[in-house]
């Protein structure tokens, strides 16, 4: 084996430090993180996980579910520990070990209640958020749970129906929601219940009273706002998807949109051609800080689209079939993407061009609609 590998280099470091009296315990902490990337993937019931990949041992694993994931989270408070999400209507969580790959614990929604497949944590680590409907009433709910026995001590709402993703701003004490409008039962499943009268809207939510502070619609009333992150400064980056069946118009509808702090939101309407070809769905939105740059997927469109924040200026586009899953590298020096093909591709943050010598395939897995990099 190459003594260069870093498994081994880690394996033998790991080695030293025990035989030197160094414990277990100070060894947790001290040993060199390693890059994780993380999936909810399978494609039937007793293949559904969490799935991750070793960056540098370019290996792939799933930790057994038993139900299919939508969004993930690092627990910020506990090391290698990670919460995957079920999707609509779902009401079930886990904790995942990322070191052992096993599922530690779950927690369930209240009776009533299912998931929209988000969540985030307080900026001490100490609550977590959930996005959640109340099925019974219609209305929006965000959960609250201590983040450490996932015991729910309380909830807010949400200021609109269907909220989907959720994200901490960088005050620390401002949730913002996107409040998709789409109305669903668990009894009918997936099937959107209220076309006719959908209502989506950005909320900014004071989480010290759960008090909306502000709301923000976008043009056209059958876009549903469903993906959105935010960037160091506040910026927000949005990714709608449109209800075609639902307009009285054939008209094209920009699909992603920016919105700096204090401002309107301004819709990313250009090149058209490649918003057409988008079919009216956006699925993933992350933000680099470092380069200032958006990227958005459409696994309808098999391609993954970069706009410029502060000049809402089009950028470049990727292509890559049935791509969704978009996430950041932890140096920020990539973009990286995935497909339920077992893909991972690497664009390089300032050109935008893939870097073919990183591919990673592993076609036993099939990654689902998001992608999270992080160290363990």
């Amino acid at each position: 084996m190459d003594s260069g590998h870093p498994d081994l280099q880690r394996r033998r470091l790991l080695a030293s430090l025990l035989a030197a009296g160094v414990s277990p315990q100070v060894l947790a902490t001290a040993m060199p993180e390693e890059e994780y990337i993380l999936s909810a993937q399978g494609s039937h019931e007793q293949a559904y996980g969490l799935g991750q990949v070793r960056r540098h041992h370019g290996d792939a694993q799933s930790a057994s579910t038993g139900f299919r994931g939508h969004g993930a989270s690092v627990h910020p408070l506990k090391p290698g520990i990670a919460l995957m999400y079920s999707r609509r209507p779902g009401d079930r969580c886990v904790e995942v070990d990322l070191r052992t790959n096993t599922v530690k614990q779950a927690f369930v929604c209240p009776e009533g209640h299912h998931l929209f497949g988000h969540g985030c944590f307080s900026q001490d680590g100490t609550i977590l958020f959930t996005s959640e409907a109340d099925f019974r009433s219609g209305k929006g709910k965000i959960g609250i749970r201590d983040s450490r026995t996932y015991q729910r001590i309380g909830e807010y709402d949400s200021h609109g129906v269907g909220p989907h993703e959720i994200k901490l701003m960088p005050d620390g004490k401002t949730l913002l929601v996107a409040n998709g409008g789409l109305l669903t039962h668990p009894k009918t499943g997936r099937k959107t219940l209220n076309l006719d009268s959908m209502e989506s809207r950005l909320s900014y939510i004071d989480l010290s009273k759960g008090q909306q502070l502000e709301a923000f619609k976008v043009p056209e009333d059958k876009a549903s706002i469903r993906h959105i992150d935010v960037a160091s400064d506040g910026t927000v980056a949005i990714a709608t998807q449109v209800q075609r069946a639902a307009m009285r118009h054939n008209e094209l509808v920009p699909l992603g949109a920016v919105q700096k702090p204090g401002q309107a939101l301004e819709m990313l309407a250009e090149p058209a051609v490649l918003i057409h070809h988008m079919q009216d769905y956006m699925g993933s939105v992350a933000i680099n800080n470092r380069t200032r740059i958006a990227g958005f997927t459409s696994p309808r469109g098999n391609v993954a689209a970069f706009w410029h924040l502060d000049e809402a200026r089009f950028v470049q586009y990727h292509q890559l079939h049935d791509v969704c899953g978009l996430g950041v590298s932890n140096d920020e020096q990539h973009f990286v993407i995935s497909n339920s093909s077992g893909q991972l591709r690497f664009l390089d943050a300032n050109t935008l061009q893939e870097d073919k010598t990183k591919r990673l395939h592993f076609p036993h897995m099939r990654w689902d609609n998001h992608l999270l990099v992080t160290r363990v």
